[in-house]
């Protein structure tokens, strides 16, 4: 049976990812996201790491979340990693492609012409980056 981490930032990713249990649930899987009200909520019978924020931008919580991503992977050993986002996603997916980790990008419904930030950093490292509207499948 395969070890899933399943990383998101608070909010709305974090909604979308676990909305995504009918995938997830049956198997062994750990969490990573913000400790934000919302996030203690819906995760609070699971197992989870928090992580640094706020990431937008600021390369000092990156690379907090870098060393962080680097010692629960190491730690945790999972098979893969998925994310719907946003900016937590950036490290743990880059230090998870480091260990050969497999690797899932799920970008936002909300971008249908381009990729997010997140989503544009990720697109050269994660193994399956994908969208869910047409037009942007066109373009990657």
């Amino acid at each position: 049976m395969s070890k899933l981490a399943l990383v998101a930032s608070s909010g709305g990713h974090l909604f979308q990812l676990s909305s995504l249990k009918a995938f997830w649930g049956d198997k062994e899987h750990f969490w990573v996201s913000f400790k934000t009200e919302d996030a203690k909520y819906l995760l609070k019978d699971e197992k989870v790491y928090w992580a640094y924020f706020p990431t937008n931008r600021s390369i000092k919580n990156l690379m907090k979340n870098l060393f962080l991503a680097y010692k629960i992977i190491r730690k945790e050993k999972p098979d893969a990693i998925i994310s719907t986002g946003a900016g937590i996603a950036v490290p743990f997916i880059i230090i998870g492609r480091l260990f050969n980790v497999k690797t899932l990008y799920l970008e936002s419904i909300t971008r249908s012409e381009e990729l997010s930030l997140s989503g544009l950093l990720l697109y050269p490292f994660a193994d399956r980056l994908l969208v869910q509207w047409p037009q942007l499948a066109n373009k990657y």
